[in-house]
This record gives structure tokens, sequence and C-alpha cells, in this order.
């Protein structure tokens, strides 16, 4: 076996270990297992969705599978989970541009009629 093909070897095995340690529940461990592949290889993927899971906020995971979906924009898997994360905030701006559209439709209105009730009070002065 290469060189090459011993290290890849060698990351999986790693990688196999930090999920390991993730179903045993020792989070800590498997993110500094998961940081070392990552710090080796910026662009691997799977550790990178690995480390979605591994780290404590929903943040942390959103920047883990943006990195996934930046290695590889075709991963459904990182795809969806981003989508459930950010599907609220998604919803909540949709939200928030009809509540905006409603409140300068309100605005319009409340001047457009005191500008009608100033021109009616002055005509009414003037006839």
């Amino acid at each position: 076996m290469n060189g090459q093909s011993a290290d890849k070897t060698r990351r999986i095995d790693r990688l196999m270990d930090a999920i390991e340690l993730l179903k045993l529940d020792r989070r800590e461990e498997a993110r500094q297992v998961l940081r070392e592949l990552i710090r080796e290889d910026g662009n691997f993927e799977e550790a990178w969705l690995w480390m979605s899971v591994a780290v404590d906020t929903v943040d942390e995971s959103s920047v883990c599978l943006d990195n996934v979906l930046r290695v590889n924009p075709r991963n459904t898997m990182a795809a969806g989970a981003l989508y459930r994360i950010r599907e609220t905030e998604i919803h909540m701006g949709i939200r928030r541009e009809k509540l905006r559209a409603y409140h300068n439709l309100v605005v319009m209105f409340f001047w457009v009629l005191c500008m009608t009730l100033l021109f009616v009070v002055l005509f009414s002065y003037n006839g």
C-alpha cells in the first residue's frame, strides 16, 4: 500500500473512531478527533458532516453543514439538515417582509388621510 492510501485509511479509521465516540456520547473527544481531521484536510466532507453532529450549538452546526456543501454542493443530507435548521429563520424572514409591507401600507394610508383632512380644513375656512 502506498503512502497516500495508507494516509487515507488512517483518516477513515480516525473518522470511525470519532463516530464511535459520538455514539458513546463522548462529544468533546469526538470533536477533538474531528478538528484534527479537518485541520489536516479542510475538504474532508465526512468529517465536516460528523462535526455538525458533534458541536453544541445550532450556529456551529450550520457552519459545519455550510462547509460540507462548500466541498460537495450535491450533498443532500447536509442540504436537508441545513434547511431544517434554517427553516424557522426563513419563515420568520418571510413574515417580517409581509409585516413590513403592511406597515408601509398603513403609514402611506395615514399620510393620505392626514393630507386629505388638512385640505378639507383649509378649504372649509376659505369657502
